[in-house]
């Protein structure tokens, strides 16, 4: 069984690596990952002028990891992909359930294609609008988690964050000079950190002001290691959203217990809530739980019947 490591924390923001045994850690599952296919073009999100679908096509060697939250940017409008999916190689074009994350706009942006999108460098931050998309479905509630973190982003660095090119465009506010630079602040302390906890890194769990908030575990090292400055841009993201206002307020807050982090992970099941699956072609499953204090959601590649899960999210409710 996995084991969590010492935490680490940069200002209100602390992460416990999962550290898997030696056993497990020898399983490699190759898998490349959406950000560096675009870059290496083994992978193409094609526009299709319904927002709520894109086509991916992967035109690599490597099966393709897309995880829930990437967002990618251009087309005729900035879509974040809506659930974890699998992508095998020489694919073909498949279609990709996905969410706009730029309300205004509907045509080519600056030198932008609008017929495919040509980076996606970034996870969407917001838990809100993680559960809007993965359990209430629902374009208007990521509308309003957009705008509501565009604000709260706004407040918390003292500026607006908001694009003159495209106000409502949230990879713009990502890239606002103000937003890279309180990022940053985090990623400097965190980001040699998994080297550090002895072993083979597999996940990492979040609290935000000494509370859990979300966690995120791979099938392998190698995929942990190729996602993790994502996972630690968007998660210092949401902690400077949420970082106390006052400085009274920022001192003596406990950090929780690698037990208490543990009970928080394995929480009980929602009275009457079971567990949901859902067959995504061409070979993904994913398996919703709801939970009294977290949701937990598996994605499993149905090529590899016998194998855990490729990626296993928790959000805090």
């Amino acid at each position: 069984m996995p084991t969590l490591s010492h935490p680490v924390t940069a200002h209100n923001l602390t992460a416990w690596f999962v550290v898997a045994p030696p056993a497990d850690a020898g399983v490699e599952l190759d898998y490349a990952v959406l950000e560096e296919s675009i870059a290496g073009e083994t992978a193409v999100i094609h526009e299709t002028g319904d927002v709520n679908e894109l086509f991916v096509e992967n035109t690599g060697d490597v099966d393709l990891f897309i995880q829930a939250g990437d967002i990618v940017k251009g087309g005729r409008q900035d879509r974040t992909i809506g659930v974890d999916f699998i992508v095998p190689a020489r694919s073909g074009k498949v279609p990709l359930p996905a969410f706009c994350v730029e309300q205004s706009r509907w045509h080519r942006r600056h030198l932008e294609s609008p017929a495919h999108f040509s980076k996606a460098s970034d996870l969407i931050a917001s838990k809100r609008a993680l559960l809007a998309m993965r359990l209430a479905k629902s374009q208007h509630d990521v509308w309003l988690s957009v705008a509501e973190e565009q604000e709260l982003l706004a407040k918390s660095v003292q500026s607006d964050v908001r694009s003159d090119e495209s106000p409502s465009s949230l990879q713009l506010t990502y890239e606002n000079e103000h937003v890279t630079r309180a990022v940053e602040d985090y990623v400097t302390i965190l980001e040699h950190a998994p080297g550090e906890a002895g072993g083979s890194v597999v996940g990492v769990v979040w609290a935000i002001n000494g509370v859990p908030s979300h966690a995120d575990r791979y099938a392998s090292p190698s995929l942990f290691v190729k996602l993790w400055r994502k996972l630690l841009r968007a998660a210092a993201t949401e902690a400077i959203i949420q970082r106390p206002r006052e400085a009274a307020e920022a001192r003596d807050t406990p950090v929780p217990t690698a037990p208490a982090i543990q009970d928080w992970l394995e929480g009980r099941t929602a009275a009457g809530a079971g567990s949901q699956d859902e067959q995504l072609p061409p070979r993904t499953l994913l398996r919703t739980e709801r939970g009294e204090s977290r949701d937990r959601f598996e994605a499993f590649d149905t090529a590899r019947p016998a194998a855990d899960a490729v990626h296993v999210a928790v959000l805090a409710q």
